[in-house]
C-alpha cells in the first residue's frame, strides 16, 4: 500500500510541531532546552555529514575538525581578545572556509576509501595539533570560560534567549540546504555522484563541484561548532577526537542517509537516547551501541529508510549510505580527473 500524506495534514503537523519549538521554553525545564540546544549543534553536524554522503557520495571523516576550527576561532578573538561577536564570527566562518579549500583541493581528487582515509587522517591530523599546542591553544585545557554575546540589547546567555537563536539558525540552515539540493547545483552534484565521468563527457566541472560542496558542508560544520562552543563554553581537543566523529557518522546512519532529514532524525533519536538511557545506566554506551546494531542490521537505509519500506514509499535519493562511499565506476584508487 503506498501512503501519501494529506497536504493539508503535513501543513498542519508542520504548523503545530515549530509552535511547540519555539514555545519549548515556557514549558520545559531548563536540562530539556539545554538538550534540545545539543539536538541542533550536533544536529548541523550530522547534516554536514549526510549532505556529502547522500548528496555527493562522499564518506568525509573530518567534519567535526571544521567544527574545532569555527570552535577555536570563536574562543582566540571573541573570548580571549575580546574582539566584536560578529567580526569573530565572520573569522570563524573565514577559517573554515580557508582550511576546508586547501584540503578539499586534495581531497577531492581521490574517491571512496581513499578519500575516506584521507578526512581520517586530516582529523586526526586537527586534534593532535590542538592537543600539543600549548601555547597558543592551551593543549588539553583548551579553551574556557566562553559566554554568549549581549547583540542589540538580547542577552543570549540567557537559555531561552539563546535557544531561539539557535533554533532560528538550525531553521534557516535547514531550508537553505533543502534549496540547494534542490538548485542545478544539487542536480549537478547527484550527477557527480552517480556517474562522474558522464558528468565530465558532459562538460560539467566535476572536481570543482566536489570542492564546492566540500567547502559548503564544512560551513554547516562549522556552524555547529560556533553553537556548541557558545553552548558549552569550552573548546578543547575532546571536540576534535575521533568517538566524536564515529557518533556523528552513527547519527546520520541512524536516520538515514539516503534521505535529506535522515540526519536531523537519527541527531534527535540519538541524543534522546544518550540522556534517557544515561538516567537509569552507567553502560549506556553499550545500550546506546546495541540500538545502533539493530538498527543497522533490520533496517540498512536507517529509520526513515524503514519507514519508507513500511509505507511501500522509495527514498528520494537513488542509493545506500555504503553504496554512496564508493562510486561503482570510480573504483577506489586516486582520480585523474581535474
Amino acid at each position: 500500500m503506498n501512503w501519501t500524506p494529506n497536504p493539508r495534514l503535513s501543513r498542519a503537523l508542520w504548523t503545530g510541531g515549530l509552535v511547540l519549538l519555539v514555545a519549548f521554553p515556557f514549558y520545559a525545564d531548563t536540562y530539556s532546552v539545554t538538550t534540545l540546544i545539543r539536538v541542533f549543534y550536533f544536529g548541523l553536524l550530522a547534516v554536514s555529514t549526510g549532505f556529502l554522503i547522500g548528496q555527493g557520495g562522499m564518506v568525509s571523516l573530518g567534519q567535526v575538525a571544521f567544527a574545532g576550527v569555527a570552535g577555536y576561532t570563536i574562543g582566540l578573538f571573541a573570548y580571549e581578545r575580546e574582539m566584536p561577536f560578529v567580526l569573530a564570527i565572520l573569522l570563524a566562518f573565514a577559517a573554515v572556509v580557508v582550511v576546508s579549500f586547501a584540503f578539499g583541493l586534495v581531497a577531492m581528487r581521490t574517491h571512496g576509501l581513499v578519500f575516506l582515509m584521507i578526512t581520517l587522517a586530516f582529523g586526526q591530523i586537527c586534534w593532535a595539533f590542538a592537543q600539543q599546542n600549548t601555547s597558543l591553544l592551551h593543549g588539553w585545557a583548551g579553551i574556557r570560560g566562553i559566554r554568549p554575546p549581549t547583540v542589540l540589547g538580547i542577552d543570549f546567555k540567557s537559555t531561552p534567549n539563546f535557544y531561539w537563536a539557535a533554533l532560528v539558525l538550525f531553521a534557516l540552515a535547514l531550508l537553505l540546504l533543502h534549496r540547494i539540493t534542490r538548485s542545478r547545483f544539487g542536480l549537478a552534484l547527484n550527477g557527480v555522484r552517480e556517474s562522474p565521468r558522464r558528468m565530465a563527457a558532459l562538460g560539467y566541472p566535476v572536481y570543482w563541484i566536489r570542492v564546492t560542496s566540500f567547502v559548503l558542508a564544512a560551513l554547516y560544520a562549522g556552524a555547529g561548532g560556533i553553537l556548541a562552543t557558545y553552548s558549552t563554553g569550552i573548546i578543547t581537543p575532546t571536540s576534535l577526537q575521533l568517538s566524536r566523529t564515529i557518533w556523528v557518522l552513527l547519527m546520520v546512519i541512524l536516520g538515514g542517509a539516503a534521505y535529506f532529514w535522515g540526519p536531523v532524525v537519527g541527531t534527535v533519536v540519538a541524543v534522546g537516547l544518550d540522556v534517557l538511557i544515561s538516567q537509569y545506566s552507567e553502560r549506556y554506551n553499550l545500550v546506546i551501541g546495541v540500538i545502533f546494531l539493530l538498527v543497522i542490521l533490520f533496517a540498512p537505509n536507517g529509520i526513515l529508510g524503514g519507514l519508507a519500506r513500511l509505507t511501500s514509499k522509495r527514498p528520494r535519493t537513488a542509493i545506500l549510505a555504503t553504496e554512496a562511499a564508493v562510486p561503482a565506476t570510480e573504483g577506489s584508487g586516486v582520480s585523474a580527473e581535474s
